[in-house]
């Protein structure tokens, strides 16, 4: 029998196992809640396509990691000390209740059957106690009775720990790496400048979107005033009764519809015909609503279209710095930004569903934290208002005005046209492809769009688009976009093109990317190499500089994208410069391989090209099906037409051809200068043989034309020139018309032009041939130096692009970049100004050059003087350098 000494001590086992039990009951509870907590504050964010769990953490977050410490820090209990614990905490309170109701005093009052449970609680107490004293379980049970150990601080790291608290609690939240918040204080800020500026260039579009509206509207509204009410019969296929109506005076669709017909408003016009006639009007409108185009017309200078230029040139300012990309590191970081801002200190990064390692995930968290300081650093540096008068920007201009009404959408679609001969997944791919733009300041054309992601999506590719489209801007685009989504150091790119047109893709990567391009040909081309390999960005040489580039580059240096221009110039597979080239596409992650020319129509050619960049592509040996074989290239080719995709712009492209003075030509200049020769300054970038520098531009400019079924017009003011030209184009070409050409004969010539076959060649002098003359014929215009009276240009111009002429006009301009061209074009961009200043006030400027031209004289000393001081102030340096670089490693 169980006295009261051994009821007191089994008692007091009877708290402690309860203790144990309530305490560890507790810590579990908070264990729990802990991992109720952070499963709650998680969120997904997309990092780059890659989806990840961030859960964030702050000072106050130590008791979270604490709880989970603790639960994990719990001692472990065996089947005998589990059993000890139920029996203590279960059994045994039951059993000293039963002998308090049946024993003492209460046991008087007591039946027999409660006296006998009584027995049997007592007796059950005393084989317990005498249980735990033979098995020592007193010390079991205060091997698991922790109530007094100290409480542990436990730092937030511990959570990201793979052999942490979280290890067996909670698996999917185990394997995490920590992101230290201190470093990322200015993320909220630098979230909330990007969003400022991505809704101000949507605020800006949406203006775009609304003055084009307005326009359309208004352009809708102008062709309904002018229809005549006989097209309401067209769209309803009735025989309606108009003739009351015409007799009233209402003759227009515009009419009806500020006025619309009632029954019996007019004889014989009924409820039902004037029903019809009203609804027919409608759908003329709304017809009329859809094909109105968005145009800016120099001529109509109205507060509709100055409206739309302000709008573009706003929209132009704002995007120029945010692209799509600003909003994909917004979408990522705003979780980020809203972490810090609530005082987080830490964040727990976990993998998503591809099982990528969290470190990993951390490193892209912190990469594109940098990607946004460094674009909202740029936006801070910058501003987003325009600069300048709108109108104005839009006459020096035009082309990216045109752009941007067609990226607003606010032109037609050129429809399948654009995508070439693609299939429809692949065009779904491309079409589907986030075009990265914040690197490149030129606003892209909707093909132009297509085209570069084309070339992204597809890798390796031939862009084949006719001259004119713009492959420079397409090519310009897939690097800006490489650039743009590349976190780090800039990549390595290269652009092989003939030497006429180095300094063009220099200009050209310098006006339209923030991407720096380095000259890897001529005298300076070793300090160019240094930089290009030390810093990254775009090398500019030439077919002919392969060979040395080839063997001073690092074997290990890769080239993010390799720009083949004029590709046809490695259309020979045993030339030296063919294989150059291989080597170097070889080392390229991508490539693109640009030619103006129809190479689906030589299909030896075509093949060698494919193999270039894609030798797995299977392209039959045999011409006999076409449609096959562009079904074969398709992955890798793109072609479009102007006619196919310029066709809601004015028909006019103007392209500025720079090419650099070779060392002769450069000798001769300097000579010219300080002799004060002005016209030996002017020609001698065309009449230095078949090396000129200008001569090569102009031969690529014909055989492209000609290769697209074109007729060229060659311009210049000097007769040299002419012949000069007129040797190099070869085939058949007519003139040259001079000032000494009989009028009668110089139409006849004309005639003649007109009715030779494509690709057919005038040379003129441009003050003979630019005035009084009709020459729709030729749809290519060349001018071989700048005149002296921006109105030569224009009326040279003019004589081609006339009304009947059913192509585009592309006109290129020869230009030195190192002789009296440049200082020229500047002058004659500032005569321009002064010309439309005064065009803005006197309609009769348009028809009077010497209204504000200054004198050729003047013009002359100007330029002059200018050119001693600019050659004055280069160094003496040699103009070539000794063969030997130091590659950093």
């Amino acid at each position: 029998m169980t006295d009261k000494a051994g009821r007191e001590r089994i008692d007091g086992l009877r708290q402690a196992a309860e203790g144990v039990l309530l305490h560890r009951a507790a810590v579990r509870s908070a264990a729990d809640s802990a991992l109720a907590t952070l499963r709650q504050r998680r969120v997904t964010v997309d990092l780059d396509g890659e989806r990840a769990g961030v859960v964030p953490l702050g000072p106050s977050d130590t008791t979270l990691a604490t709880d989970l410490v603790r639960a994990a820090a719990l001692p472990t209990t065996g089947p005998q000390t589990d059993s000890l614990i139920r029996t203590l905490s279960e059994d045994v309170p039951r059993a000293l209740d039963d002998v308090r109701r049946g024993s003492g005093f209460a046991a008087i009052f007591a039946g027999r059957v409660r006296r006998e449970t009584a027995a049997r609680a007592d007796e059950f107490l005393d084989r317990t106690l005498e249980w735990i004293d033979r098995t020592g379980a007193t010390g079991q049970l205060r091997a698991v009775d922790d109530r007094d150990a100290a409480r542990p601080v436990v730092p937030l790291e511990a959570l990201a720990d793979s052999r942490g608290p979280l290890a067996t609690a909670a698996p999917d939240l185990s394997d995490g790496a920590p992101l230290f918040l201190d470093a990322f204080g200015d993320v909220p800020a630098v979230v909330a400048g990007l969003a400022d500026a991505v809704a101000r260039e949507r605020a800006a579009h949406a203006d775009v979107v609304e003055a084009g509206r307005v326009q359309r509207d208004a352009a809708a509204q102008d062709a309904l005033a002018d229809m005549d009410i006989d097209r309401l019969r067209e769209a309803t296929g009735d025989q309606l009764r108009l003739t009351a109506l015409r007799d009233a005076g209402v003759s227009t669709v515009g009419a009806v519809l500020r006025h619309p017909v009632f029954p019996g408003q007019f004889s014989g016009v009924g409820e039902v015909t004037a029903a019809r006639i009203n609804g027919a009007a409608q759908a003329l409108a709304s017809a009329a609503r859809e094909d109105a185009v968005v145009r800016i017309d120099v001529q109509r200078r109205d507060d509709q279209t100055l409206r739309l230029v302000a709008a573009l040139q706003t929209w132009e300012a704002a995007k120029t710095l945010v692209g799509p990309r600003e909003q994909v590191l917004i979408d990522a970081l705003q979780p980020v930004a809203t972490m810090v801002a609530r005082g987080a200190s830490m964040a727990l990064v976990l993998p998503g569903q591809s099982g990528r390692d969290a470190g990993d995930l951390v490193q892209r968290v912190i990469s594109i934290a940098e990607d946004a300081w460094r674009r909202r650093q740029r936006i801070a540096a910058s501003t987003l208002a325009p600069v300048g008068d709108p109108w104005q920007d839009f006459l020096q201009r035009p082309a990216s005005f045109f752009a941007l009404l067609d990226e607003a959408g606010l032109t037609k679609p050129s429809g399948a046209a654009a995508r070439g001969d693609l299939g429809d997944d692949l065009i779904a791919q491309v079409e589907a492809f986030s075009l990265d733009t914040s690197r490149l300041s030129a606003s892209l054309r909707g093909y132009q769009r297509f085209a570069a992601a084309f070339a992204l999506v597809q890798k390796r590719v031939v862009i084949g688009d006719e001259m004119g489209l713009g492959k420079t801007v397409e090519a310009l685009a897939t690097i800006a976009h490489i650039v743009g989504t590349t976190p780090g150091r800039t990549p390595h790119f290269l652009v092989i093109c003939p030497a006429a047109v180095v300094a063009n893709w220099v200009r050209e990567a310098e006006r339209h990317t923030d991407v720096r391009a380095f000259r890897l040909h001529g005298p300076a081309r070793l300090l160019g190499l240094r930089h290009w390999i030390d810093e990254g960005g775009i090398g500019v040489t030439t077919y002919e500089t392969l060979e040395w580039l080839r063997t001073r580059t690092p074997d290990d240096l890769r080239l993010a994208s390799v720009v083949v221009d004029e590709a046809h110039y490695v259309k020979n597979p045993d030339a030296k410069r063919t294989m150059n080239a291989r080597t170097l596409l070889r080392r390229a992650d991508r490539a693109i391989l640009m030619s103006g020319t129809p190479l689906e129509n030589r299909v030896d050619e075509f093949r060698v090209l494919i193999d270039h960049i894609r030798p797995d592509l299977v392209v039959d040996q045999s011409d006999d099906s076409p449609l096959r074989f562009r079904k074969q290239i398709a992955p890798v080719y793109l072609r479009r037409r102007q006619e196919d995709v310029l066709t809601e712009l004015p028909g006019l492209v103007e392209v500025d051809e720079w090419t650099d003075l070779t060392d002769a030509e450069a000798r001769v200049h300097a000579a010219a200068v300080e002799a004060g020769d002005f016209h030996t300054m002017r020609q001698l970038a065309m009449t230095g043989g078949a090396e000129s520098s200008k001569v090569a531009s102009l031969v690529e400019i014909v055989e492209e034309a000609r290769a697209n079924d074109r007729k060229v017009l060659v311009f210049s003011y000097y007769r040299a020139v002419l012949d000069v030209a007129k040797r190099a184009v070869g085939g058949i070409v007519f003139g040259p018309l001079t000032g000494s050409t009989p009028a009668s004969a110089r139409q006849d010539l004309v005639d003649e032009f007109a009715a030779a076959p494509p690709g057919s060649v005038l040379v003129a002098q441009i003050e003979a041939g630019g005035v009084g003359l009709n020459i729709q014929a030729a749809s290519v215009v060349i001018i071989c130096e700048p005149q002296l009276k921006p109105t030569t240009e224009w009326q040279a111009i003019a004589r081609s692009r006339r009304m009947g002429q059913l192509h585009s006009v592309q006109v290129h301009r020869l230009l030195s970049e190192d002789g009296v061209d440049a200082a020229l074009v500047r002058m004659l961009a500032r005569k321009a100004q002064t010309f439309e200043d005064f065009a803005a006030v006197s309609e009769t400027a348009t028809s009077s050059a010497q209204a504000v031209d200054v004198s050729d004289s003047r013009l002359v000393a100007q330029v002059l003087a200018e050119e001693r001081q600019r050659l004055a102030a280069m160094p003496t340096t040699p103009r070539t350098e000794p063969e030997q670089i130091i590659v950093s490693g």
